[in-house]
């Protein structure tokens, strides 16, 4: 299982990053401009929404559809046009991590943070859908890569098809959103 080996390697690296930054987070915000401590504080608070959902699918959490439903609207409140309107005007702040170039490739900015307000609306739903229990319908089976996710994969269009898909399944490509964002439009530290 190909794909699972690589959604677990990307989900372990985005736990690992939000874990390395949490405490960078609390001693820079003190001090940040009040623009970027708010985008700070919203990417943390979706870090940690995420692994929540990350330990009830990997089974180190039990299900619990109340927090599972309360991370993804974390997620979802945090994201869209929240998320975008946190980088109207100039976008590079003394301590911000946002590069310039989402100012020149604003559209491709706000699609990723639409998708990820999509794919965190799916998850809200799959939990309203299955108070009980992950069940099957909530997990990915196979085939389910072939509808997005790797590169010989069909598009998707998380505004349309997240919320048919298995929670599972728009989970992975959230993160995946997360990554391709941070990937293209964050500055790393030297």
């Amino acid at each position: 299982m190909r794909l699972n080996a690589n959604v677990s390697r990307l989900s372990a690296l985005m736990l690992s990053i939000a874990a390395l930054a949490t405490p960078v987070f609390v001693a820079a915000t003190q001090s940040l401009p009040p623009e970027v401590a708010q985008r700070q504080q919203d990417m943390k608070a979706m870090a940690e929404a995420a692994k929540s959902i990350n330990a009830m699918f990997k089974g180190s959490s039990p299900y619990d559809a109340k927090r599972f439903k309360g991370a993804a609207e974390t997620i979802r409140s945090t994201s869209g046009t929240a998320l975008s309107s946190l980088f109207d005007g100039t976008v590079t702040a003394p301590g911000s991590k946002a590069s310039a170039s989402i100012e020149t490739e604003r559209q491709q900015f706000d699609k990723l943070a639409f998708d990820l307000s999509a794919y965190a609306a799916a998850l809200s739903a799959a939990a309203d859908h299955n108070p009980e229990t992950l069940g099957p319908r909530m997990r990915m089976q196979a085939g389910d890569a072939a509808v997005g996710g790797g590169p010989l994969a069909k598009k998707v269009d998380p505004a349309r098809d997240a919320a048919a898909m298995p929670a599972e399944h728009a989970f992975h490509l959230m993160l995946q959103t997360c990554t391709s964002c941070h990937a293209k439009f964050r500055v790393e530290s030297k």
